[in-house]
């Protein structure tokens, strides 16, 4: 009934990613922190109190999940500081 596609270019419009990317670094190089999907809750914890980080950069492998993901653990940590 609906149909849906998208190019890089796409992408960098909507999301204002770089040339399109939509899974972070670059494999060319070593990426600048252990890779561990275990890991990633502790992705979003900052050196000070109560603020923490999220998006498409905050964790490896990078991109979109990513973001939503670190997002949503971002986001529970910080309502369950209110509570």
């Amino acid at each position: 009934m609906f149909k849906f596609s998208s190019t890089p270019k796409t992408i960098e419009r909507e999301i204002g990613s770089t040339e399109g990317s939509i899974v972070g670094w670059s494999f060319e190089r070593p990426i600048p922190f252990k890779v561990s999907m275990f890991n990633i809750g502790k992705a979003v914890m900052t050196e000070e109190k109560d603020i923490y980080k999220c998006g498409q950069w905050a964790y490896s492998p990078a991109g979109i999940p990513t973001c939503i993901l670190t997002g949503k653990i971002a986001a529970n940590k910080a309502i369950k500081g209110f509570r």
